[in-house]
């Protein structure tokens, strides 16, 4: 498109084009016809090439005669509705605004697909997401790690009355007038039902293959302090090598971590080893949610002294077994793939089948023992 010879352009001075409404109504007219002209033309400036458009051929072209242009199109630049570049074209500031707004976005679009793309090779030579994904695809992916987009009307959390749901008693009433008599159904989704909570869930679960944990979104932790949230932020900031240009974003992500369960230390150990290979704290999140579903799996430790043998064998097996635990979560990123498969790895390594926690393996192995000494009486 051709553009104005312009050197200095002001959009802040442009006027809003419904102050025409109190232009009279011969200035009103010009301006129209101006406007119409330059959409014609598919330009914001009255140009044939490289050669300056003359009052009598923009008049021509306006379709409006040459005199009443002359007469008006002083009033008309002094109002701002229309202006002369460097060279004396006439041109619209408002379809020349729209023009640069138009390349603004343009160049937005083109940075952030350039980003994307450079954050999902990272990514994927990190090993963080799975190769062959398009940016959209793996956006969506830690977009519904972080919870999805709320829901236009809200979802009910856990223990708290859905919306009442009005029904027409009888079913005869007009469907376009309110009814007078309806019935009233709190907790109207029962377990089982079309779009229940715990379906939506589960499908959230299928989906991300996440834990549903992962998923709340009413976090389980107290709102961390601004304060702490500011120093933990700097820390993982030094830690991943990254600017103070993404301090905003550092506390957002840091405040989320927290109350999801981490602490400083989980997020500090988990970015020191990706220390410059980020310009963008975003690419931390991944890293860090997995690390606090892991340790959210792993049994807290207990006690070093054993109270009988059940509890020395369970100790025993707890030992060995939470290795082996810790490296298929840390292959498989899913704590119910892993949950899948734990029995056969069990039964080879000789651990019992339940998931490995030291309560569950002081009960399975003092009920062993109990059937032991049923079978010798």
């Amino acid at each position: 498109m051709i553009r104005p010879d312009v050197a200095e352009f002001d959009r802040t001075e442009i006027p809003s084009l419904k102050l025409l409404r109190c232009l009279p109504a011969e200035l009103h007219g010009v301006i129209v016809k101006l406007h119409d002209a330059l959409k014609e033309m598919r330009s914001c400036v009255f140009r044939i090439g490289q050669d300056v458009m003359q009052d009598a051929e923009i008049a021509l072209v306006a379709g409006m005669p040459s005199d009443v242009l002359v007469s008006t199109l002083p009033a008309i630049i002094r109002k701002g509705m229309m202006a002369r570049d460097d060279a004396g074209a006439l041109f619209s500031p408002h379809f020349y605004d729209k023009v640069l707004r138009s390349e603004e976005r343009a160049a937005r679009k083109a940075q952030a697909e350039q980003d994307r793309a450079q954050w999902v090779a990272e990514a994927q030579t990190r090993g963080d997401v799975p190769a062959g994904l398009t940016p959209k695809q793996l956006a969506s992916i830690i977009n519904g790690r972080k919870g999805g987009r709320p829901r236009k009307n809200g979802v009910p959390v856990a223990g708290q009355k859905n919306m009442p749901f009005y029904g027409v008693v009888g079913g005869t009433e007009n469907p376009s007038k309110k009814p007078e008599s309806a019935q009233v159904m709190e907790n109207a989704n029962p377990t089982g039902s079309l779009g229940s909570l715990e379906e939506e869930r589960e499908y959230t679960n299928l989906t991300h293959n996440i834990s549903s944990s992962s998923l709340s979104r009413e976090p389980e932790n107290p709102k961390p302090d601004r304060a702490e949230v500011r120093r933990i932020a700097q820390k993982a900031r030094e830690a991943g090598g990254i600017g103070a240009d993404q301090r905003t974003y550092a506390e957002n992500y840091v405040r989320d971590w927290l109350q999801a369960g981490a602490d400083e230390g989980l997020i500090v150990q988990t970015i020191a080893p990706l220390h410059g290979k980020a310009h963008k704290f975003v690419y931390f999140d991944a890293p860090v949610r997995q690390a606090i579903q892991q340790k959210s799996t792993e049994p807290a430790a207990k006690p070093a002294i054993p109270k009988d043998e059940a509890e020395r064998q369970a100790q025993e097996a707890w030992k060995r077994a939470q290795p082996v635990w810790a490296r298929m979560m840390q292959a498989e990123k899913d704590l119910s793939v892993v949950g899948r498969k734990w029995p056969s790895v069990a039964q080879k390594n000789g651990f019992p089948d339940c998931p490995p926690g030291y309560d569950t393996y002081v009960a399975h192995f003092r009920a062993q023992a109990k059937g032991s000494e049923a079978v010798a009486a």
